[in-house]
């Protein structure tokens, strides 16, 4: 039983290293590609709420939220049921 508990914790901290890696990198890219729209064209320059709507909405298209879901509360769920099934 203790093998279990310490393999589900060992799997939860190596899937939340995971998400963290993966959502750095997705920040890290979409600050990036916002930066590049921001310079993109000079004769057109955005003022800040352009820059802020147009990150919001791209915020809102992300993949972050299924991220979240699929990498730290699925297997959570999962390690749950495990270790309810198993006592």
């Amino acid at each position: 039983m203790l093998r279990i508990v310490l393999a589900s914790v060992v799997l939860f901290g190596l899937l939340l290293g995971l998400y963290v890696a993966l959502d750095w990198y997705m920040r890290w890219a979409r600050r990036r590609s916002l930066e590049e729209e921001y310079t993109e064209d000079p004769s057109q320059p955005l003022t800040m709420e352009d820059f802020v709507d147009r990150g919001l909405a791209k915020y809102e298209r992300s993949i972050e939220k299924r991220l979240l879901i699929g990498v730290v509360f699925l297997p959570l769920i999962v390690i749950a049921a495990l270790a309810f099934f198993i006592n």
